[in-house]
């Protein structure tokens, strides 16, 4: 009681101190935060200006070409840690650098503050003069990228350590300024929306929360057990439940309110179904409560007697309808829920999908224990056959129930079965490795059956939903935008002074003027391409080197010619054998007294995987379902040709299907499956995946048959550690399994790991070879259309703009082309360097290597923001020899392709890996079995040998250990038989010595004291004496006195030697109990009754022993209370699994420590009477029917003495 009223108070007080635990100010935190970040700015500076003065000594000391061989690969380094660079400026002339350069050597002499404002973000600045040379380093502090992605993040660098959330603004009057060392500002920082709603805060008051729970209910176990305990079952187990309920139900109203629904995890949006199931975080709580509910079902009922009739089909009910509600939770798992669970693509497989992986593992093991629980006692008494009687009838129901509701699929109501039938055969027996693996088995095949299912008509939806994306032609987006930065365009002043002025126009222009002010962010979804015509319609310059789409139609809506006008709203174009793509014509003119220029704007929409540089980098936001439709593969066709493709499949150059009404057809060939949206005559797309095949389904088994074990064995270990015992020590059998399943394991990690390692340098080899090769091809390509031109410089920049362009689109790369001092000259994606991702300089490393060290080819590892790619350089050399300049081939999309190959071989290996785990424990279960079978045998044999026994030998035939062993037992036991029978005859002889003795010693006692009277009364005796009459009748009473004494010793020995032959009936051992109470007056005596157990007890064996063996214990525990102590004796009666017990308790003296080893022999006894024959004999009526006898006791306390006798099969 004491316990139970600690773990309440316990539970009571963790939800008080989750009450206290609230969410911080938001506002003193941003002031803490403000200062801990001007004491790490200020130590940047500091670093930064010491680091900048001595890259300038070193910078003098060397000279700057030496200065960046020595240094540009440790530069790198720090770049890396601190996002450091170094500029080298002769004369305000830029001749050396470190990394990515941000920024033009201008905007770093121009500076006085000490800290940049950059298009991407803010950069502390320091710089040192030595002579001519200036040295300009720069450190990254906050990172503001154009473009927003899972590549481009805005936030504070991570060597500043800043708190998530934590922003730069600008003109927040509720920010906080940071300043410098001479108080000057340098940044306003503020949260960004919704920063403060998680923090440690909330994950604190939630194990405050989830401590409370489990701390009050176990509370409610230790008194709903103690209730158990005496007997009062039926309300302990209804109170239990209730009071669970009651908790989980307080938990379901206080998680919103807590607030937890802001943590991902018990996020509605993740997954959701009802009000009881809220969020993927309240399943697994849920599954959790089930589970301990279901734990103290069965300690309440493991005991009990087998049910009635009507309770059976109960009991049946419960467990088919709770395996039928687990079934459906799975399946809503999947439905209902944005959580990844395709074991197919495991790497996809985040924290979600392993929570609720999780939670399946709880849901099963819960429904296991109450089927173990109800079914087990059922079992035991009618036999596995006869119990499945009811069983198949309860079965056929559910089947038929299942049809009416229109479930078809034979596994979600047949999965039951086999773990039905491992677990009632568990109960009738000790469970075994082989009934782990096998239940282990079955509950991680129906787990993949039911996700493999349903996770494949999910993404069949998926795969519709983005067929109607790719089948839409209209984006409402992107017109509604348009809409309002025409007007923008219209009066921009330096875009007419562009299109009007004396001097040349390039792309370069046209996409720093119009494309990075007003088509960034969304925009980045589609192409832009930019045509300027001055005032007389004539063209200027374009962002592609392709004339207008819009002007190669007769069904165009511009029509054909140069006229300006002015059609600010998009217009979307449809034509036969082409892309549909929107276009529109503004009219540049700030006044409009003033002659219009003219732009032209298309918007061609970009896929997001086009194998051709860096389009996903180039993406705003994030679409998890487009990046999922990289998995497909691709087709388009236009009046049923085909005019796009894209994956390893090769489609029919002509349309020939049959589309049905709706315009999807779903349809199979070879080992993929198609979905096709849209018209035959107009514009279809097809959409194609791979089906999984027996290998994929047998790896999802694998995954969760490994994750289940993992998860039992855990559980395992936490029940013995919780109760303290031993954890169970394997026999040999288990040591054979646990061995071959470790060195299985150990072969398969060490291969996993090299096949891992294999591949990574492979797959490196190959990628380099590819990338060099393509290098090749686009270095002949160049210098064929370049050879003549010397050195390439700004003069050749259009040129080379428009070149470069279709180059890309050729070899399907970016292309960029550096001047020979590492200047950018000319680009086939601009956006990279006028979005600031990459500096308009060479990577140092590179730069070093080819113009320093004379390497013809150079691969090198660059970064973009969290993306990491490779890029090969190579000089670019006319015929003669002469560098023109220098070639650099990114391979971001390239990259990422051979990433994703990579990890989808890593993943096969990894499957591969899991499968043989699973296939291992199989495979150990049946060597095993195989080779300890004999030794199985020869256990079986050890523990029939008895001195009374047959102890027939072992037939065993194998010539092996086992053999030779199987022969020692064989002579052992022949040796065993003599030495049984000469010792059964030394027994015999020692004990009719001990009992003749006793006999002898018990006869004398009477016989003594007869003697002694005869002598007296034969010396005394007168006949004629007054009293002789009343001496005589003294005399003669005296004798009988002791003659009866001498009748009772040899009655006693009589019955003790020659006790009748048991005549064996089915008993109830409930009712034998209660006679023998009743016929000893036991109402008036101070015993009770108490029945753990209902139900009757049925037992096999003789009622009139079993009568005595009652009478006597009962008289014992009677005369064993001392003078002036209460009597209070209790007999109580229950059930185990396979006995029937007895227990007589009594608060007498007890059993002094040195007679306990003694109290069942025959000539012993504890009381000052009696022939010590009472204990002996109670042992020897229960043995002879097959049970025990034993006594637990406490001197000055009492005893309790337990009869256990087997339950009638």
């Amino acid at each position: 009681m004491r316990r139970t009223l600690l773990y309440l108070l316990l539970g009571t007080l963790a939800f008080g101190l989750s009450l206290l635990v609230e969410q911080p100010d938001g506002d003193a935190v941003l002031k803490r935060e403000a200062h801990r970040l001007e004491k790490a700015l200020l130590l940047a500076r500091t670093d930064l200006q010491k680091s900048t003065a001595n890259e300038a000594r070193r910078c003098a000391e060397l000279g700057v070409d030496a200065w960046m061989a020595s240094r540009a690969a440790a530069l790198e380094q720090v770049d890396a840690r601190t996002a450091t660079l170094f500029v080298v400026a002769f004369r305000d002339s830029l001749v050396g650098w470190s990394g990515h350069v941000p920024a033009d050597i201008t905007a770093l002499s121009n500076d006085t503050v000490g800290l940049l404002q950059l298009r991407d973000g803010s950069w502390l600045h320091s710089s040192v003069t030595v002579g001519d040379l200036t040295v300009h380093g720069v450190r990254q502090v906050w990172s503001l990228p154009p473009i927003e992605n899972r590549f481009l993040v805005r936030g504070f660098h991570p060597s500043l350590q800043a708190l998530p959330g934590l922003q730069v603004v600008d003109d927040d009057p509720s920010g906080i300024v940071v300043h410098d060392e001479q108080s000057t500002p340098m940044l306003t920082v503020n949260w960004m929306d919704g920063a403060q709603e998680l923090g440690t805060w909330i994950w604190v008051r939630l194990c405050l929360v989830l401590l409370a729970a489990f701390l009050t209910l176990a509370a409610l176990w230790r008194a709903c057990m103690s209730m158990h305990a005496k007997g009062v079952t039926v309300p302990a187990l209804l109170s239990f439940i209730v009071g669970a309920i009651v908790i989980r139900a307080f938990m379901l109203w206080y998680m919103p309110v807590g607030p937890f629904s802001r943590i991902p995890l018990f996020d509605p949006a993740v997954y959701a179904t009802s009000m009881v199931f809220p969020s993927l975080g309240d399943l697994v709580l849920n599954a959790l409560f089930l589970f301990i509910m279901a734990l103290f079902l069965m300690r309440c009922v493991r005991d009990s007697a087998a049910p009635g009739g009507a309770m059976r089909v109960l009991y049946w009910a419960v467990v088919l309808l709770h395996a039928a509600w687990i079934t459906q939770l799975i399946i809503g798992l999947v439905a209902d829920s944005s959580v990844e669970l395709d074991l197919y693509h495991v790497q996809s497989l985040g924290i979600h999908g392993l929570v609720a992986v999780a939670g399946m593992a709880l849901m099963f093991g819960g429904w296991a224990v109450v089927a173990y629980a109800l079914l087990g006692p059922i079992a035991r008494t009618q036999g596995l056959l006869r119990s499945w009687a009811l069983g198949l009838v309860m079965l056929a129901a559910s089947i038929v129930v299942h049809h009416l509701l229109g479930v078809r699929d034979t596994i979600v109501f047949l999965w039951p079965v086999i773990p039905m039938l491992v677990l009632m055969r568990v109960a009738m027996d000790r469970p075994r490795f082989l009934h782990v693996v096998l239940g282990l088995a079955v509950l991680a095949g129906t787990s993949a059956h039911l996700l493999t299912r349903h996770t494949y008509q999910r993404e069949q939806r998926e795969r519709q939903a983005l067929a109607e994306r790719l089948a839409s032609r209209e984006d409402p987006v992107v017109e509604y935008m348009f809409r309002e930065t025409a007007p923008l365009i219209r009066k921009d002043t330096a875009l007419y002074g562009l299109l009007t002025g004396n001097r040349s126009c390039s792309s370069g222009d046209l996409d720093r003027l119009v494309r990075q002010p007003y088509f960034g962010g969304y925009w980045e979804r589609y192409d832009v391409r930019l045509f300027a015509f001055d005032t007389t319609g004539q063209v200027l310059c374009s962002t592609d080197p392709d004339p207008p789409s819009s002007m190669l139609s007769d069904t165009s809506a511009f029509g054909i010619g140069p006229g300006v006008a002015d059609m600010p709203d998009l217009i979307m174009e449809e034509r036969p054998g082409q892309t549909t793509y929107y276009h529109a014509r503004v009219a540049v003119m700030p006044v409009d007294s003033l002659s219009p220029g003219q732009l032209i704007v298309e918007l061609h929409l970009r896929p997001v995987s086009q194998g051709a540089g860096f389009p996903e980098l180039l993406l705003s936001g994030d679409d998890p379902l487009a990046r999922r439709s990289e998995r497909y593969t691709k087709a388009r066709y236009e009046r049923g040709k085909l005019v796009e493709q894209q994956g390893p499949v090769f489609h029919p150059l002509h349309w020939q299907r049959t589309m049905p009404g709706d315009g999807f057809l779903w349809y199979q060939e070879g080992r993929s499956e198609f979905l096709a949206r849209g018209d035959a005559e107009g514009t279809l797309h097809v959409l194609g995946l791979p089906m999984p095949g027996p290998l994929d389904k047998a790896t999802s088994f694998s995954y969760l048959f490994a994750f289940f074990g993992v998860l039992l064995s855990l559980a395992y270990f936490i029940y013995h550690l919780l109760r303290r015992e031993q954890v169970w020590v394997p026999g040999i059998g288990t040591k054979v399994r646990l061995a071959l399943v470790f060195f299985g394991t150990t072969g398969l990690v060490f291969f996993g790991i090299g096949t891992q390692r294999l591949l990574s340098r492979q797959y490196n080899l190959r990628f380099e070879a590819d990338i060099l090769e393509r290098m090749r091809s686009v270095h002949a390509d160049l210098q064929q259309r370049l050879d003549g031109e010397g050195e390439l410089t700004d003069r050749h920049a259009l040129y080379l703009d428009r070149l470069l362009a279709r180059a890309g689109n050729v070899f399907r790369t970016d292309i960029t082309l550096y001047n020979t001092h590492g200047d950018l000259l000319a680009t086939s994606r601009p956006q990279v360097f006028n979005n600031g991702l990459l500096g308009r300089r060479m990577d140092p490393v590179a730069y070093v290597q080819l113009v320093r060290n004379g390497t013809s080819a150079y691969v090198h590892q660059e970064h973009i923001g969290k993306a990491s790619f490779r890029t090969a350089y190579m000089p670019l050399r006319d015929r003669r020899g002469l560098v023109m300049a220098y070639l650099a081939l990114p391979s971001f999309a390239d990259q990422v392709q051979q990433e994703e190959e990579r990890s989808s071989v890593l993943v096969a290996v990894v499957n591969l890996f899991v499968l043989m785990f699973a296939l291992s424990v199989l495979v150990a279960v049946f060597i095993s079995n195989w080779t300890t079978r004999p030794l199985d045998l020869l256990r079986n044999a050890l523990g029939r040998v008895a001195l009374q026994g047959a102890n027939t030998p072992i037939r065993y035939k194998g010539d092996d250990e086992v053999g030779r062993l199987v022969e020692v037992y064989n002579s052992k036991v022949a040796e065993l038989r003599e030495s049984a029978e000469k010792l059964a005859r030394s027994e015999r002889e020692s004990a009719w010595r001990e009992m003749a003795r006793q006999v002898a010693h018990e006869i004398k006692n009477p016989l003594t004291p007869m003697k002694l009277g005869i002598q007296h009364f034969q010396r005394t005796w007168r006949p004629d004496a007054p009293d002789a009459a009343e001496r005589l009748e003294r005399f003669s009473h005296a004798m009988v006195e002791q003659i009866d004494a001498l009748s009772n010793i040899a009655g006693e020995f009589s019955n003790f030697a020659q006790m009748p032959r048991a005549q064996e009936q089915d008993l109830d051992l409930a009712e034998v109990a209660e006679g023998a109470m009743a016929l000893i007056g036991a109402a008036e005596k101070h015993f009770t009754l108490e029945r753990i157990t209902t139900g009757p007890l049925p037992i096999r064996a003789d009622r009139e022993q079993l009568l005595r063996v009652f009478n006597n214990l009962l008289k014992n525990a009677e005369q064993s209370i001392p003078e002036g102590r209460t009597p209070r004796i209790t007999v109580v009666l229950k059930q185990t699994a396979e006995r029937a017990i007895a227990e007589v308790h009594d608060n007498g003296s007890g059993i002094a420590e040195a007679d306990r080893e003694r109290i069942f022999r025959p000539n012993f006894t504890t009381k000052s009477s009696g022939m010590g024959l009472g204990l002996a004999m109670v042992q020897r009526i229960v043995e002879s029917a097959g049970g025990s006898v034993w006594f637990e006791t406490r001197e000055g306390e009492g005893t309790t003495f337990f009869v256990a006798l087997p339950l009638r099969k």
